[in-house]
């Protein structure tokens, strides 16, 4: 009998396991808190869209459509494309839904899947997480600083430290396409030191060239950082300053990049990413794009977003080794010892569910030290343990999992007690 070969997952892409599980929920959690608190409204974008969308946007010379785009046609003869980002699909969705009529700016954030059809490396797949904030309708400078700063007070929050933001700008349509000659005219007059895959990027989009990583042109582009600073008009100067002047402000560090210039044709003005100190490698990046709605058809408005790889952030949690929480489970583990105590059990049970408490029981099965011990196993902050004493003297007994403490409550209590002692270890019930 032939034995019927092993079917593994597709190069490029990646299982995240149980034992991941605590620094995906801990990256959501705060990426949510930081998002509602700065007053962004979550955005859920469909997975795919008609490619016409990422050609019209991110642009047809772009690496991203012309190489690495996951397109096909549906069974109706569409073109379709799984997405590659989400700014294309939040713009496409301020139009469509009509979001110019709404007060301004809209804030919208997104977490999702994207797919790219890239060379698979270190902490990047074929089908990759993003996070990211979209700003939507505002163009006063201190919209980009408030942006930069959000990212940055995320980062803070994850627990990550050698990080930086690097930023730059593209000025004006005006002061791009001058910058585009200048920087054509210069590869054109060092052609002969760029590699391969840079001269087939000047012919097609000489700030593409920007992005090379190889050192050869690396060091050639570097002396090329003062031309392009000339490129800006004044008026993107001032508006570039005016940026930097609110990031002093407020405390944000960064470092000026004239060579940074992101991979996608929509941005003008303000770019950023943010580095790993000691590396080449951007957890997030992103910049305005102040006329990609217009031209998808909608009406002028100015934009500004960023987004961030959920398996890169990842990656430099654990190698800063940032302090990351066991996700809680449940906020609570009922502990039922004798048959009189497994009404009573059942009946808390069911009044914390209906509270919204998040509760686990192991149902009266084994002794005190197995049930604590599934408590445990569900990272479990407070447990209720209910005897045939406690059955007769109608209270409980309230558990601290973490010193250890214990105290005696009345069962008319036990609700109000247990809420405030989650509270005060900073779980809120909702």
């Amino acid at each position: 009998m032939v034995e019927k070969k092993k079917i593994q997952i597709p190069r490029g892409l990646k299982d995240v396991l149980p034992e991941e599980q605590k620094y995906w929920f801990h990256l959501e959690n705060n990426f949510y808190d930081v998002a509602a608190m700065a007053g962004f409204d979550r955005i859920i974008l469909p997975t795919f869209e008609f490619t016409e969308l990422f050609k019209r946007s991110v642009g047809e010379l772009t690496d991203i459509v012309s190489k690495e785009m996951y397109s096909f046609k549906d069974r109706s003869g569409h073109n379709v494309t799984l997405r590659p980002e989400g700014t294309a699909g939040v713009a496409r969705a301020y139009i469509e839904h009509g979001m110019h009529t709404l007060p301004q700016p809209v804030k919208l954030y997104y977490f999702g899947p994207m797919f790219r059809y890239d060379r698979p490396q270190a902490g990047r797949y074929r089908e990759f997480y993003q996070y990211g904030l979209e700003i939507l309708g505002e163009d006063d400078p201190i919209a980009d600083a408030i942006l930069i700063q959000t990212a940055v007070r995320f980062y803070q929050k994850l627990g990550l430290t050698d990080f930086v933001v690097k930023i730059n700008s593209l000025g004006s349509d005006k002061s791009k396409n001058k910058m585009v000659a200048v920087l054509a005219k210069f590869l054109n007059e060092h052609k002969s030191d760029l590699c391969s895959d840079c001269k087939l990027r000047m012919r097609k989009n000489p700030l593409r060239v920007m992005d090379c990583k190889i050192a050869g042109c690396k060091a050639l582009l570097d002396s090329a950082s003062s031309i392009l600073i000339d490129s800006l008009d004044e008026e993107s100067k001032k508006r570039f300053t005016k940026v930097l002047e609110h990031l002093d402000e407020m405390k944000v560090e960064y470092e000026l990049d004239p060579t940074l210039v992101r991979g996608l044709d929509y941005y003008t003005h303000t770019l950023f990413e943010v580095v790993l100190k000691g590396s080449d490698l951007a957890i997030c990046g992103g910049g305005r794009y102040d006329n990609l709605i217009k031209q998808l058809g909608g009406p002028i408005t100015p934009a500004i977003g960023f987004a961030g790889g959920v398996e890169r952030t990842i990656e430099a949690l654990k190698t800063q080794e940032a302090i990351v929480p066991d996700p809680v489970k449940a906020e609570l583990f009922i502990v039922q010892l004798g048959e009189r105590a497994k009404s009573k059990a059942a009946d808390l049970f069911e009044k914390f569910d209906t509270a919204n408490f998040r509760v686990a029981s192991s149902m009266g099965r084994g002794n005190i030290q197995s049930q604590l011990s599934e408590a445990n196993k569900l990272n479990c902050p407070l447990v209720i343990i209910i005897g045939d004493q406690e059955v007769h003297d109608k209270n409980v007994i309230v558990r601290d999992m973490k010193d250890r403490s214990q105290e005696t409550v009345i069962d008319r209590d036990v609700i109000k007690i247990v809420s405030r002692k989650l509270e005060e270890k900073g779980i809120r019930i909702s």
